[in-house]
């Protein structure tokens, strides 16, 4: 029961591309642990193996003293570790590295300053805090494990402790003796300064702008750090994809609509056999971001508004109405259909039937359904009342639209 309840939440964790795995004692930390930050950035390997066995040490001590703990470390990297009971030998489940709080350019080079981490590392830096997981729930994140705590101890009184200091020993590289160059200095700010102006132009939504941006970017232009130069450039598109979506989300857009957007790229990134598929998918990506801030930010509107948006928006399908809508979030019929109309132009039924009608074209288009199996589809049981609304927004009956169709599909 435990092992399947385990594995349950690990699937639930990994559906949020947030890590996990099970460590037995006495503990001794491998590379994969933080994904290969230290080694990477380490120059020594003599002063890693020393720093991993301190650490090991140390998230030992914590766990012989806490059954559930929370973790960040230096690099400001969150970890929750959560004791297993195991007649056979004692385990322990590590959730992470993750983070509850975003990367920003300006926070990266802020750690890098902080912890003397050369000049020379900062680009890896970049792309290893924007590849990691972030999670803004925290709430609900700590609920899933204290779920399992609770389900796996019993009645064992527990608690979440957190602790800052279990990674005090020395950084584990030896500081590069080879100064950055003024010319070097330079290309780090020109990037910053321009991948801030790229997201400015996402997260507002700013398509005229992006597209003057697009025409010019060239993966060429980005310094090739390792020999083998299409995964090179994979890396620099999966790290840009990251920073276009975390541009977009503070655009206001879902992250449903996000995870969607960014799985995309991902397989078209890791599927391209040559640079020019590469540098297509580079100009292509802001684009395509800027247009879904464009289409989906619900940043304009007040919280209860945005809400009722992505209610309909996922649920549009089912047997909604005004009414029904109200009743879910407990409020007064009328006020409802003011609140939104004022804040977002339409009432909510038109908002509703529009959503359905756009579905109902794409199923006209890529389907053999009968109309009123399309009808059914959309969330409206009456085809009569499908038919009247589809006429209203496109001007022709459902069954003259598809029948324009078919000399075009032959």
């Amino acid at each position: 029961m435990s092992n399947s309840l385990v594995d349950f939440v690990c699937s639930v964790l990994k559906s949020i591309r947030i890590k996990s795995k099970i460590y037995t004692f006495p503990l001794n930390l491998d590379d994969q642990f933080d994904y290969e930050l230290r080694k990477s950035i380490s120059n020594n390997e003599s002063t890693y193996f020393t720093f991993m066995q301190e650490l090991s040490r140390n998230l030992e001590s914590a766990c012989n003293a806490n059954l559930l703990f929370q973790f960040t470390d230096r690099f400001k990297c969150d970890y929750i570790f959560l004791i297993l009971p195991d007649d056979s030998a004692k385990s322990v489940l590590a959730v992470g590295p993750f983070s509850y709080t975003p990367f920003t350019n300006n926070y990266i080079l802020n750690i890098c300053h902080k912890l003397k981490i050369p000049e020379t590392n900062f680009d890896f830096m970049q792309q290893y805090y924007f590849s990691l997981p972030t999670n803004h729930d925290k709430q609900s994140l700590e609920g899933i494990i204290f779920t399992l705590a609770h389900e796996l101890w019993g009645d064992q009184p527990l608690s979440m402790p957190h602790f800052t200091n279990l990674d005090n020993a020395a950084v584990p590289f030896t500081p590069s003796v080879e100064a950055p160059t003024t010319q070097s200095l330079e290309y780090m700010e020109q990037k910053y300064l321009s991948e801030n102006y790229l997201m400015t132009c996402i997260t507002e939504g700013n398509l005229e702008r992006i597209e003057k941006i697009r025409q010019h970017l060239d993966l060429s232009s980005i310094r090739q750090r390792f020999s083998n130069s299409l995964r090179d450039q994979k890396n620099n598109l999966l790290v840009f994809n990251t920073i276009c979506r975390k541009a977009a989300q503070y655009g206001g857009v879902h992250p449903i609509y996000l995870d969607t957007q960014t799985t995309k790229y991902t397989l078209r990134i890791e599927s391209a056999a040559n640079l020019k598929e590469l540098n297509n998918i580079y100009r292509d990506i802001p684009h395509k971001y800027c247009l879904l801030v464009q289409r989906c930010s619900l940043k304009d509107y007040s919280p209860i508004v945005a809400k009722i948006i992505m209610y309909i928006d996922f649920h549009f399908k089912e047997n909604l109405s005004l009414q029904m809508i109200a009743s879910s979030f407990s409020l007064n019929k009328n006020y409802l259909s003011t609140l939104f109309k004022k804040e977002v132009g339409i009432g909510l039924t038109n908002y509703l039937n529009h959503k359905r009608i756009k579905y109902g074209l794409y199923l006209l288009n890529t389907s053999t359904l009968s109309i009123q199996n399309i009808s059914k589809a959309c969330g409206i049981d009456d085809m009569n009342y499908f038919s009247r609304i589809f006429k209203q927004q496109i001007g022709m009956s459902p069954s003259n639209y598809r029948q324009q169709l078919r000399p075009r599909n032959l």
